[in-house]
């Protein structure tokens, strides 16, 4: 309980002001419609358990992991609320408390195989080390992909390499798949996301790698932000998404890039955009392609609403993140666009499903397999 006293002040001053701005895009609130699953709620309640009101049990456990960790309700305070939020579900993770099963096979999952979907990293070693790039001993850049990519998404992967090897790019591929500690730090196993941390860096440093190019927007705030919490140290490698390195490769005249007669809108991803920044870099790229009309949702860029995946929700309430996720589906309909690209895996899938559960007809891509297309 010592590490949620720092927020008792503003918890304090979250109950008396009584404003609820953070409730109003909230999306576990926009789903589930009762005050203690808003941000402002879940301050109430760590409130009165620094009070000795509440007690850490099942019950408090089941409104603070309904939380996608998006921050959207941090832009709507100017507090770090998502901060506070975490370390909730850290504290409850670390006493013990049965936290929804959902949630709890995310760290349990990492734990037992290495990654969150319980896939032998054999399988996962054995596809990277399919790829001709992973034959490499030196290159000018490394390659890090993530689980998801790897065990959900593996045509996403083959798009970006077209895209890399179409512009001559020199990089090779870890022929070692570790994930990065993400899903597992976002339900509260910070032990087992520093163990992950740890695993992730050492491989790096064995391969002497520098120049680290990720593509996953989890595994991108998880290595530029994350990990030196985590291993309380600064960032010793530097480290680009995918994204920012493609509108340099589309700047430089690197790319040919054939024509597309298209209306698309983007979703910005809550671990690129709000929390590390990556909004113009996706956009300059769907904007360079000639044809292409881009535009934009009422919630963008830092005010983007979230698709509902993250914080381990897709996995503790897949119906619910499910619907938060037709809801932006549904805002991008309202655009007039065709296509809704976004640039992060599990927001690929989650939309995905979204659309299904609602019939829509909204074609749904990601950043690379749209460029992809077209080089």
């Amino acid at each position: 309980m010592e590490r949620l006293e720092k927020f008792e002040d503003w918890a304090r001053a979250c109950m008396h002001v009584r404003c609820g701005f953070c409730r109003e895009n909230c999306p576990a609130y926009s789903q589930l419609q009762l005050d203690t699953y808003a941000a402002k709620g879940k301050m109430t309640i760590l409130y009165h358990l620094l009070k000795g009101k509440l007690e850490l049990d099942e019950a408090v456990a089941e409104r603070v992991f309904a939380c996608t960790s998006c921050g959207l309700c941090d832009v709507a305070c100017g507090y770090n609320q998502s901060e506070a939020i975490h370390e909730m579900k850290t504290v409850l993770y670390d006493q013990g408390v049965a936290i929804p099963e959902g949630y709890m096979k995310v760290s349990t999952k990492t734990r037992e195989s290495g990654n969150p979907y319980s896939v032998d990293a054999n399988e996962g070693a054995r596809f990277l080390q399919s790829l001709p790039e992973s034959e490499l001993s030196t290159a000018d850049y490394t390659l890090f992909l993530g689980c998801t990519q790897i065990y959900r998404e593996s045509n996403e992967i083959g798009s970006l390499l077209k895209i890399l090897r179409a512009a001559g790019v020199s990089f090779r591929i870890p022929t070692e798949q570790i994930c990065c500690g993400s899903p597992a730090y976002r339900v509260g196993d910070e032990a087992q996301a520093r163990e992950q941390a740890r695993r992730v860096t050492n491989l790096f440093e064995r391969m002497e790698s520098d120049n680290i190019l990720v593509s996953c927007a989890g595994c991108y705030r998880m290595l530029i932000h994350d990990y030196e919490i985590l291993l309380n140290d600064d960032a010793k490698f530097k480290i680009t998404h995918s994204m920012e390195f493609l509108q340099e490769l589309v700047q430089d005249d690197k790319l040919k890039i054939r024509p597309l007669n298209a209306i698309i809108t983007y979703h910005d991803p809550c671990h690129l955009g709000r929390h590390s920044g990556v909004y113009e870099a996706p956009r300059q790229i769907l904007s360079s392609i000639l044809g292409v009309k881009l535009v934009e949702m009422e919630w963008n860029r830092k005010f983007a609403k979230c698709c509902g995946a993250g914080g381990g929700f897709r996995s503790g309430r897949g119906e619910d993140a499910i619907a938060i996720a037709a809801n932006r589906v549904r805002e991008a309909e309202a655009t007039g666009a065709s296509i809704l690209v976004t640039a992060c895996p599990f927001c690929l899938r989650n939309l995905r499903d979204g659309a299904q559960s609602v019939n829509s007809q909204m074609k749904i891509e990601s950043v690379e397999s749209l460029l992809a297309e077209l080089v």
